[in-house]
């Protein structure tokens, strides 16, 4: 994403969408309330010609979102503010259909920290990876965004036989295919592949070969193929490494750390919103993680309110994308759940903590 004006005196901050992620980050920005203006196509009415679908800039005030993760259009519907008065759209209701490459301007009464970080986060690019987990019985094949997992393939393999020393290459040659199939319709950067040692240099090899210099390949380790061995690769340090401004890898890692806490019965913890906003007024929280869902839901506000607090007193926080590896865990945990920085007994402030 590309932030191309700032003003916050009149709340306005102008951006264009660069990749489908920038999509589900506006998803997050964009509220109920808020102005949206942007360029866009119109039906109106042409004195003595009828109707006519026209191009325009119109100004909406939001009322609704709509988002499909990994979908590549965002709809911002709405009631029109302002707009060319030849036509009287004023008051009508108009949706705006945002694709990557269009330009948005949102205005809002007050830009909060997180939603400015969002942007700012967003604005720096990353790096866009092909993760492929196989062993000798099965393969997948994901991307890794900003808004998280996205499964491409699943398939299984033929295995391997003891009497037959040409049947690893096979294997890898069939997964090397149904890379290749994936590439030939996904942008990436980088193949990230994780196997069991022998068949994992087997297929990076000859995928290097083959691709050449126009996708980095890099290899390592994960004991099981397939959505399993997928989940182990994201937590490896070679995805860590390459991938390390995106969001679906920070919150797992603040999650597991929050994990390791609530395991060994530590008062460092806090979940729940109840007890987070506790924690937070007690300037006990180190770092925070929302659900998505529980940001865009009717608890918006209360939830926005919790999280500038929270960033004002220095916490580090973390929206958990609905599609991320991380986000059934802290639904569970009541889609709020924070690191604190010194124990706080909650039992005594918060019924259920």
């Amino acid at each position: 994403m590309r932030v191309i004006a700032k003003d916050l005196r009149r709340g306005a901050v102008r951006v264009r969408v660069e990749c489908p992620d920038d999509l589900w980050v506006l998803k997050t920005v964009v509220r109920e309330g808020d102005v949206v203006i942007a360029r866009t196509l119109r039906d109106v009415k042409v004195d003595g010609e009828g109707k006519r679908r026209l191009p325009m800039v119109l100004a909406v005030r939001v009322k609704n979102v709509y988002f499909q993760p990994f979908a590549t259009r965002l709809r911002i519907h709405g009631v029109i503010v302002d707009g060319p008065e030849t036509y009287g759209l004023r008051g009508s209701h108009h949706t705006f259909n945002v694709d990557v490459g269009s330009e948005v301007e949102v205005v809002k009464g007050l830009w909060s920290p997180s939603e400015l970080g969002r942007l700012a986060r967003a604005s720096r690019r990353w790096v866009r990876a092909l993760l492929v987990a196989a062993d000798f019985d099965e393969v997948s094949v994901a991307t890794l965004y900003q808004q998280g997992v996205r499964y491409l393939l699943d398939r299984g393999l033929p295995g391997v036989s003891v009497r037959d020393p040409n049947s690893i290459g096979r294997v890898a040659d069939e997964v090397v295919k149904l890379v290749l199939e994936v590439l030939s319709r996904e942008e990436v950067d980088v193949v990230v592949v994780g196997s069991p040692a022998v068949l994992r240099e087997y297929i990076a090899d000859r995928l290097s070969k083959l691709v050449g210099g126009r996708v980095r390949v890099y290899r390592d380790s994960v004991s099981v193929g397939g959505r399993h061995g997928v989940e182990e690769l994201i937590r490896r340090d070679v995805v860590k490494n390459i991938l390390r401004d995106v969001a679906a890898i920070e919150v797992e890692e603040i999650l597991n750390e929050f994990m390791a806490y609530l395991s060994k019965g530590s008062d460092r913890v806090a979940y729940g919103l109840e007890a987070v906003k506790v924690a937070v007024k007690s300037n006990a929280v180190r770092k925070l993680l929302i659900s998505e869902d529980l940001l865009s839901g009717p608890l918006r506000e209360e939830v926005e309110a919790l999280v500038s607090e929270a960033e004002g007193r220095g916490a580090l926080v973390r929206i958990v994308p609905t599609e991320s590896p991380t986000s059934a865990k802290v639904k569970a945990l009541g889609g709020v759940v924070a690191i604190l920085r010194y124990g706080l007994d909650l039992s005594a402030l918060v019924p259920n903590p």
